[in-house]
């Protein structure tokens, strides 16, 4: 384990319900005419998109949208949105929505002085120039993206799916506000809950952890575990969504320095693989993954055991038959994708946080714990 580390947070961050009223003044203090990016329609059909250009304008900024992020952003997505930056003139960033929106956005305004193409970042170049300002909205309980210096984003020539990192990408004002999530449905609220609950574990977990950052994990789980199954059953429930919220905002911001481990560094390439959400996928991945790791963190284990109230193992996989999530994903990947999934994992930032080293045995070990031979 680490002796210190770097936190990395938001310059400001607005916290719990009724926090996007801050919107308005946040965004006035950064700039005059706003790029606001969102994904394609569930935010202006539950009137979302409406309430911030209003609070926006409120405050004398002005709204340019771009209502074109799909839920798996690919290069392209950010590239299109950089142009339209450029030809609108715009000079602050507002992300709104989960964590695909929230990543494009973030990239968006971190790459708006480059030249090159989004591509080139994704393939490993360095971000040189100082980006725009940017202001990141969670409308989902799950990915604590408004939190963290990373966007995540795919290549649909090499399927690669990986992050664009930077401090240039942390968001300059973050809002978390449970009220902009009431709107979501049980199968969003559980993925991303679990996405929320897989980050705050895996974060504990960590190599790179300290006392800090142990701290938020372990409030993140406290917050999360128990209202989950609330939210998923009563959307409308105010005090479990804001626990959600919160709890997903203290996973992200101690993911964000701690970093993650083997179920991350696993979960895009099977989510590629199998097209199943990314939530989804987490949570299926946790349980095989946390047997292994408690092996060698086994005070870990019990620290997380007092914290979920009861056994993690056990109470994990009760959470996912509450959530109706499944416990497998699918046939056992073909050798060409088995291939993908464990170069991708044993070079992945993410698996080389994992407490226990995973090479080739180990994500074999997962796999087949959460997929079928025939």
């Amino acid at each position: 384990m680490s002796g210190w580390l770097k936190l990395n947070f938001p310059g400001a961050s607005y916290v719990g319900p009724g926090a996007v009223e801050a919107l308005g003044p946040a965004a006035a203090d950064l700039g005059r005419r706003a790029l606001l990016i969102t994904g394609r329609r569930a935010l202006r059909e539950a009137g979302i998109t409406d309430r911030l250009t209003d609070l926006l304008a409120e405050a004398g900024v002005e709204s340019v949208l771009f209502e074109e992020v799909p839920p798996e952003p690919e290069l392209a997505t950010v590239d299109d949105a950089r142009s339209r930056l450029r030809a609108e003139r715009c000079d602050l960033v507002v992300a709104v929505g989960g964590g695909s929106a929230m990543d494009a956005g973030k990239l968006t305004a971190a790459l708006a002085q480059e030249s090159a193409p989004t591509g080139e970042f994704h393939a490993g170049g360095e971000i040189t120039r100082p980006g725009l300002p940017h202001i990141a909205v969670a409308t989902t309980s799950g990915t604590g993206a408004e939190v963290t210096r990373n966007g995540v984003i795919t290549d649909p020539d090499s399927g690669l799916k990986k992050s664009i990192r930077g401090d240039g990408v942390m968001p300059t004002v973050s809002i978390t506000d449970a009220e902009l999530t009431l709107s979501c449905p049980p199968e969003v609220t559980a993925a991303s809950g679990m996405d929320a609950l897989v980050q705050a574990i895996e974060s504990f977990f960590s190599v790179h952890t300290v006392r800090t950052t142990r701290a938020l994990s372990l409030a993140a789980v406290r917050s999360v575990a128990p209202k989950l199954p609330v939210a998923f059953e009563d959307g409308r429930d105010h005090e479990a969504r804001a626990a959600l919220a919160e709890g997903s905002y203290m996973a992200g911001l101690a993911l964000g320095s701690a970093r993650l481990g083997a179920v991350h560094g696993l979960a895009h390439p099977v989510g590629l693989c199998t097209g199943l959400p990314h939530g989804v996928v987490c949570a299926a991945l946790l349980p095989p993954v946390l047997e292994r790791n408690l092996q060698v963190a086994p005070e870990r284990y019990e620290e997380l055991r007092e914290a979920m109230g009861g056994d993690p193992l056990q109470m994990l996989r009760n959470l996912l038959d509450e959530l109706d999530l499944p416990h497998t994903l699918g046939r056992y990947p073909a050798p060409e994708w088995e291939r993908r999934i464990l170069d991708y994992a044993l070079n992945s930032g993410s698996s080389r946080a994992n407490p226990v080293a995973v090479d080739g045995g180990f994500g074999r070990g997962v796999l087949r714990a959460v997929t079928r031979r025939s």
